[in-house]
């Protein structure tokens, strides 16, 4: 488990803008850990967990692309049935709220990589150590 940041970044939704945006970070070899990408019409907010934030940051500068910066957690838990409502499960029970989260997963790996917002970032964090 680890506190990360996140970058939200504000991005039109138009056919090649993601796709724009991924390479440009990829230029600045920067790897995505974590994506949520919404289905909404006009401006959408598009999540990104990165291993290179400060590099992220001046990609997004130079592109003139608006951004912000959120505290996240970060939890790596195993690929099996049950194993995301045992994590959210602990977190309802100390009255943590999930705002939202999004993960990725690697097949074969056994294990999933889960980017969480919560109402106290402090708190899920010495409770999911």
């Amino acid at each position: 488990m680890a506190l990360t940041k996140q970058l939200t970044v504000m991005l039109e939704n138009r056919r090649g803008a993601l796709a724009e945006l991924c390479s440009k970070l990829a230029e600045k070899a920067v790897n995505i850990l974590g994506l949520m990408v919404p289905d909404q019409p006009g401006v959408a907010p598009i999540r990104l967990a990165v291993d290179s934030h400060d590099a992220a940051k001046k990609v997004l500068d130079a592109m003139g692309v608006k951004y912000i910066e959120e505290d996240v957690v970060a939890v790596s838990v195993s690929d099996r049935p049950g194993a995301l409502g045992k994590l959210t499960r602990k977190l309802a029970d100390h009255n943590l709220d999930v705002k939202y989260c999004y993960g990725s997963i690697v097949k074969g790996v056994g294990k999933a990589t889960i980017v969480l917002a919560v109402s106290d970032v402090q708190a899920a964090a010495k409770l999911l150590k």
